[in-house]
């Protein structure tokens, strides 16, 4: 296990999705982001499973606003301008922050920035969501994030990470000969697949380290394409 977290470098994945980004910006909007069952997009069903998910953890109130960190090509922001008077978009690709701007409204603010890195004003956001995205993040990053939202939420405000790979069902999802091989030829190769495995009670207690009030894990609807080895966590402040 320690030698998968020192593969998680500070600026492997930083570098992996600005290639990635630009070499399939004309793909499938699903497939830009890797959200994919068997190697294809995942199905609307699917995606619309996780939105409403995602709206449920998020409880918007009227006059929130949102900070969608991480966000990609703006998938799931799109579907969530409505739920919030203002959303701050940021990802660190330029592609995917084009995307997102392409037709968006006045209502969204999207940045090309690293989220280990970017600076935000304390206590400006009523909700943060971060999904799929702190597997890309090693343990000192996830600590330091997590500090850092904490200081960015509003007080009664609330975190969501959501899609978190699940330490503990690891090998429900590296399930055969085939995946194991896959993953250790990839831990040779220095090129990890799918990122930092958290075991759910760490994310917890680094929560309660960071200063959040609650952390509540939330077991993922059946409905989701990845709910057999991935979790979401609600944080309040």
């Amino acid at each position: 296990m320690e030698a998968e977290r020192r593969l998680m470098s500070a600026d492997y994945w930083k570098s992996f999705w600005l290639s990635h980004a630009e070499k399939n910006k004309n793909s499938e909007p699903q497939m830009q982001v890797l959200r994919t069952l068997n190697q294809q997009p995942v199905s609307q069903e699917f995606f619309s499973s996780i939105v409403d998910s995602v709206i449920t953890m998020l409880k918007p109130e009227r006059g929130n606003n949102l900070l969608d960190l991480c966000c990609g090509n703006g998938l799931l922001t799109r579907e969530l301008i409505n739920k919030f008077r203002v959303v701050t978009a940021i990802d660190l690709s330029e592609e995917f922050i084009s995307q997102v701007d392409k037709g968006i409204g006045d209502k969204v603010t999207a940045l090309a920035a690293d989220a280990r890195t970017v600076e935000l004003p304390e206590k400006s956001f009523d909700r943060i969501l971060l999904y799929a995205g702190i597997q890309y993040f090693s343990d000192s990053e996830a600590i330091n994030l997590l500090m850092r939202l904490r200081r960015w939420i509003r007080n009664e405000g609330s975190v969501v990470l959501g899609d978190i790979p699940d330490l503990t069902r690891k090998w429900k999802f590296f399930n055969s000969p085939q995946r194991e091989g896959a993953y250790f030829d990839a831990l040779r190769s220095g090129k990890p697949i799918v990122g930092n495995w958290f075991e759910p009670v760490w994310l917890e207690k680094l929560s309660y380290y960071s200063g959040f009030s609650s952390a509540v894990t939330r077991p993922q609807p059946q409905t989701h394409p990845y709910q057999h080895y991935r979790f979401d966590l609600v944080l309040s402040a």
